[in-house]
């Protein structure tokens, strides 16, 4: 038993001393293979990242630079008028007090007197309608001839708080209009520095300067009444 043993020790020192240079080669080989797999590839992959982030970061701050530009040059009393003009058009919530105002200041305008009119105010977070922009559903009752209503609808379309004239009902001597009044709660704020701040679009900007132009029920209401001039004599 011990001279085979002794027999294949032989053996494989000699297979060793023949083909030590070979086994030297390849044992450096697979040192080499195994350094790469847990040292090269896994920094390289680090390499890659770090450029990766560093392209972020660099996008991110091209970004920011964009929007202090844009907030830089922003007129902050051209900003407060125009937010001010599209909240008149547009109020954030249901506005019962703006929308009587401009059906009155209106109908003070327009010589026009009203009846009957009704409109459900419901839930104050909630739209009475599925359309893009929630609205108030007002029917109104005008006591007034033909050409003093299409004065009353014509002055209508261009009065703030926004409305859509949905029917009229035409009679010998009054006339039913339904109206919609439009409105638009606010979202929530979900400002990211990362994000880029567009300015206004030309288009934007000319839809602001049309809504500057219609008038307010505060502006209705403020009907300038005819000076009398009296003259007296002396004697």
């Amino acid at each position: 038993m011990n001279e085979k043993i002794n027999l294949d020790l032989v053996s494989l020192k000699l297979i060793f001393n023949r083909n030590k240079s070979y086994i030297y080669s390849v044992i450096i080989i697979l040192v080499s293979i195994i350094l790469f797999f847990q040292f090269v590839i896994p920094q390289f992959n680090a390499l890659l990242k770090a450029q990766e982030e560093a392209k972020e970061l660099s996008l991110r701050l091209e970004v920011l630079k964009g929007n202090l530009n844009v907030l830089t040059n922003i007129d902050e009393e051209v900003l407060n008028s125009r937010l001010k003009t599209l909240t008149l058009a547009l109020p954030v919530n249901k506005d019962v007090v703006g929308i009587l105002n401009s059906l009155y200041s209106v109908a003070q305008k327009t010589g026009v007197s009203f009846g009957d009119f009704s409109f459900t105010v419901g839930d104050i977070s909630k739209s009475e309608n599925d359309d893009n922009l929630p609205s108030i559903k007002i029917s109104v009752l005008i006591n007034a001839d033909v050409k003093a209503v299409n004065s009353f609808v014509e002055i209508m379309s261009k009065t703030v708080p926004l409305s859509e004239i949905k029917s009229i009902k035409v009679e010998e001597v009054s006339s039913t209009v339904v109206l919609s009044f439009y409105y638009k709660p606010l979202g929530a704020a979900n400002y990211r520095q990362d994000v880029q701040i567009s300015p206004l679009s030309q288009r934007g900007l000319t839809l602001i300067n049309e809504l500057s132009e219609f008038e307010t029920s505060s502006s209705l209401l403020q009907l300038q009444a005819t000076p009398t001039a009296t003259s007296s004599g002396q004697k």
